[in-house]
């Protein structure tokens, strides 16, 4: 389903089929407002083009309202499970087991921005982790460090950032100044033996 909507452009047939559907469903519902108004529709003219997953990434935007053009795209995922004909019915006549695929599909793709910005940091985390601490390290000229912290690490003397982060009492936020003094003394180690 992914790939499907990653891979379809919104056209105008599609388009006007959504708009259909939905007209339909607002002429069915009591959401009107005071005084006899509906809520607005999207105007789907301008996502014309563009591709399901891009679309979907709208935060007004839900899979429900695509339900329609998808089971049109791929009528195997939505005939799983008995569901009237007329695909221009309600997103309701979907089982629980479709709509939480679908959904779960739409969370990945509103969310992927996040998930991938999540990743790098971890990735990165990891990568930090297996750096080694150089012997001639001095915990004491890290400035923010606790000096019950700066006690710690030159007690036990670890020799990877991972092991620092498993000493109790030393913080994550102190595994990161001195990852990053390690790289301010190796620069500075580096230019003085340049000299």
């Amino acid at each position: 389903m992914r790939k499907l909507l990653e891979g379809t452009k919104l056209t105008s047939e599609m388009a006007d089929n959504i708009a259909a559907c939905h007209s339909e469903e607002r002429s069915d519902e009591e959401g009107a407002v005071p005084g006899g108004a509906t809520e607005p529709a999207h105007d789907w003219s301008s996502t014309i083009g563009q591709t399901l997953a891009q679309l979907l990434k709208r935060p007004q935007i839900t899979i429900e309202e695509l339900a329609p053009v998808l089971r049109d795209l791929d009528p195997s995922f939505f005939e799983r499970n008995e569901i009237r004909s007329n695909p221009r019915e309600s997103v309701a006549t979907l089982s629980s087991e479709i709509r939480n695929e679908l959904k779960s599909v739409e969370t990945e793709i509103k969310y992927e921005g996040y998930l991938l910005q999540q990743q790098r940091a971890m990735e990165r985390m990891k990568k930090s982790e297996q750096r080694a601490i150089p012997d001639w390290f001095n915990y004491r000229s890290v400035s923010g460090l606790s000096r019950e912290v700066q006690e710690k690490l030159t007690h036990v003397r670890p020799r990877t950032l991972a092991q620092a982060s498993r000493i109790p009492g030393v913080t994550p936020a102190a595994v990161s100044l001195v990852n990053v003094y390690i790289e301010i003394q190796a620069r500075r180690r580096g230019q003085e033996a340049a000299i």
